[in-house]
């Protein structure tokens, strides 16, 4: 097992970025949301976007997750909550916080993967992680 304050500290540094045409930031969304439903992270809807967690519960309880904004032709990816990676609180929807780091940064570097494809067409790409 993992040091939580190693693991909270890596959550931290995830952050990805991507301005690209309007019109293909539809597209792209949904592969995101694909990305994160392969390694088991559900889409829930937030004001500037969407979350993706393990389960309602663990959003709920107030554990880290991925969070995705849409501010017209920009597209924001990063972790929400970092430091609230807890043993204790990710026992109580059947993880360890080994595992949903695994799931956080597998989710980030798939979505990293996808916007990849798109930077010959986007303006601007960054993308952080550990």
């Amino acid at each position: 097992m993992s040091n939580v304050e190693e693991l909270r500290d890596r959550l931290a540094m995830i952050h990805i970025t991507l301005k690209i045409s309007d019109e293909r930031v539809e597209t792209l969304l949904k592969e995101i949301l694909d990305a994160g439903r392969s390694v088991g992270l559900n889409p829930e809807s937030r004001v500037e976007g969407f979350a993706l967690t393990p389960s309602h519960e663990a959003a709920a309880i107030g554990l880290p997750h991925l969070r995705i904004a849409r501010i017209s032709d920009l597209l924001m990816i990063w972790v929400r909550a970092p430091y609230a990676l807890d043993q204790e609180k990710c026992r109580f929807v059947g993880l360890n916080a080994d595992e949903l780091y695994e799931m956080l940064l597998t989710g980030a570097e798939r979505i990293a993967e996808t916007l990849r494809k798109y930077s010959k067409n986007a303006e601007y790409l960054e993308i952080s992680l550990p």
